[in-house]
């Protein structure tokens, strides 16, 4: 009676152990799995200044927000793919990554300008903004003429700077570049400078957001879309037309619509024009 006792344990013990042998081979294969899935999904690696909501902000804690945060947060839900944000705070430090392939999309809700378009792709445009002279709202300035001689405000690297450096020539401004949009706006409201020059929306969204009253001049600069930039390149043009699909997709479902809304307060969706420049082919 023992002996069958015994042998009855004995056997009890062999098949535990051949089943605690074959759980721990299947967890094996799960995790050799799981490495090979992660080994085979697609890194996007996306540089941003990530300096300025709406755009893209980062905080000291790595948190991405703003716009360019939830578009590709959404690109990454739909395709699977692994997005790898990477900060680079200069503007042209970060299309210098671009062109030497350390970053694969330089994205920071840039507008489409030809001076880009020489030497990156450029995706269909996502949404549209119009580049403007703003004023304090009490000022006494109606016309650009008005600012003859005056402290003019823009930040760098900005869509505007160029024209408003240009246009610096004959109206002997004194050009202020700021880093910082959000300083330099403050700056407007305190008088430091008599104007700034940026699009619609970031200036609504300023004076939303801050409790800022201004004032922008009837003549505007210039129109432009804004999309995301990619290497000259075989690669480049790959991965632009897949991200086309994707900016196709969300305009069409409303995505894209209801994240800039959120953002600027308006559907800059529907400020895309032909007027303005668009992706190169």
């Amino acid at each position: 009676m023992k002996l069958r006792n015994v042998m009855a344990l004995a056997l009890v013990a062999v098949l535990g152990l051949s089943g605690c042998g074959a759980k721990a081979e299947k967890a094996t294969q799960s995790t050799e799995s799981k490495a090979a899935d992660a080994a085979n999904t697609k890194v996007i690696r996306v540089g941003t200044t990530g300096k300025n909501e709406p755009y893209s902000l980062i905080s000291s804690d790595n948190k991405w927000t703003g716009i360019e945060a939830e578009l590709w947060d959404e690109v990454g839900k739909r395709t699977g793919y692994k997005i790898e944000m990477v900060q680079i705070p200069d503007m042209s430090a970060l299309f210098g990554e671009l062109g030497s392939g350390r970053i694969d999309v330089a994205a920071n809700c840039w507008a489409i300008t030809q001076k880009r378009l020489d030497t990156y792709l450029a995706s269909d445009p996502i949404y549209a903004d119009a580049q403007v002279i703003a004023v304090k709202d009490d000022s006494s300035y109606k016309t650009v003429d008005d600012l003859n001689g005056k402290k003019i405000g823009v930040t760098a690297g900005q869509a505007a700077q160029a024209t408003i450096e240009e246009m610096a020539k004959d109206h002997h401004w004194n050009v202020i570049t700021y880093e910082d949009t959000n300083a330099g706006l403050q700056d407007l409201a305190l008088g430091r400078v008599d104007a700034y020059a940026h699009t619609v929306t970031t200036i609504k969204k300023t004076e939303a957001g801050q409790g800022l009253k201004f004032r922008m001049l009837d003549q505007k600069l210039f129109g432009n879309n804004v999309g995301w930039f990619f290497q000259n390149n075989e690669k480049g043009q790959e991965l632009r037309k897949e991200m086309n699909q994707q900016i196709a997709d969300m305009q069409k479902d409303g995505t894209i619509s209801k994240i800039v809304t959120k953002w600027f307060n308006e559907d800059a969706t529907k400020l895309i024009s032909d007027d303005y420049l668009k992706a190169n082919r």
